[in-house]
């Protein structure tokens, strides 16, 4: 596993991971709707990179592959969900944009290498300068590193889409029909909905506003939420304390942490 220090995810700047690049948790604005990818594309690159083997395999099955050739992927125990996801064309793309949107440098696909080329952006003309790479080896570490700098939890928010490729979209298309009818069975807590979330931090009182907050990263915001719930319910507990008493009080309480890496 990936190490991520508390205080550097709370920074807001990018990760450094050695042979591949830096990683990073994205700004409120980049989810806004009409200047970023909006919540549902956002919700769509964390269902990708959730997938185990199942989910990898209904994802492929979208592009059209024959009953005969699933079986065959299903009954094959050496492929892992990487494996699964870079078979075809149109999972390999949908797989290389929602790792492209967590990492800083360039993605590119190297079928002799089987894996996704981390690449610096020059100048136009000049080579590319190759990082590192991200392949069946290293996936799951980089995947539950992003992960663990995105709280995941969103909402659904459709947005006219631009696509390398027809297979690309008609596979959009289709995840889309696939996550509506696997959210259909799930109770959505409308409380915990981010839009939610961001009204009510705004209304605190606490400096941030709807002019500002969208400059936190998505883990940002999420920490300081829980870290004000946290302190809210301290003030509470101190509350009843100078009123009733009590040998269980303890005055430091409030200062410790809440987020367990």
């Amino acid at each position: 596993m990936i190490e991520l220090k508390y205080e550097d995810l709370i920074s807001g700047d990018p990760l450094f991971v050695p042979s591949v690049g830096h990683i990073r948790s994205p700004y409120l604005w980049e989810l806004k709707p009409a200047k970023g990818i909006g919540l549902w594309q956002y919700n769509l690159y964390l269902n990708v990179l959730l997938s185990d083997k199942e989910d990898a395999l209904r994802f492929v099955q979208m592009t059209g592959k024959s009953e005969k050739a699933m079986q065959m992927l299903r009954e094959n125990d050496k492929l892992e969900t990487f494996d699964i996801l870079t078979l075809v064309n149109g999972t390999r793309e949908l797989l290389c944009s929602s790792l492209g949107f967590f990492i800083v440098e360039s993605l590119q696909w190297d079928k002799g290498k089987m894996a996704f080329l981390t690449t610096n952006e020059t100048d136009e003309g000049e080579q590319q300068r190759t990082i590192g790479c991200i392949s069946r080896d290293n996936y799951n570490e980089i995947r539950d590193a992003i992960l663990r700098l995105n709280y995941i939890k969103v909402e659904d928010n459709t947005k006219t889409q631009t696509f390398a490729s027809d297979e690309a979209r008609e596979l959009w298309e289709k995840a889309q029909k696939y996550l509506k009818e696997t959210n259909k069975s799930k109770v959505q807590d409308k409380n915990m909905s981010l839009g939610n979330l961001i009204s009510k931090f705004c209304a605190l009182n606490n400096g941030y506003t709807l002019f500002n907050v969208y400059e936190l990263t998505v883990f940002q915001f999420y920490d300081q939420f829980f870290q004000n719930s946290y302190l809210r319910a301290m003030s509470i507990n101190d509350m009843a304390y100078s009123m009733y008493g009590g040998e269980k009080y303890d005055a430091q309480a409030w200062l410790k942490p809440i987020y367990k890496l």
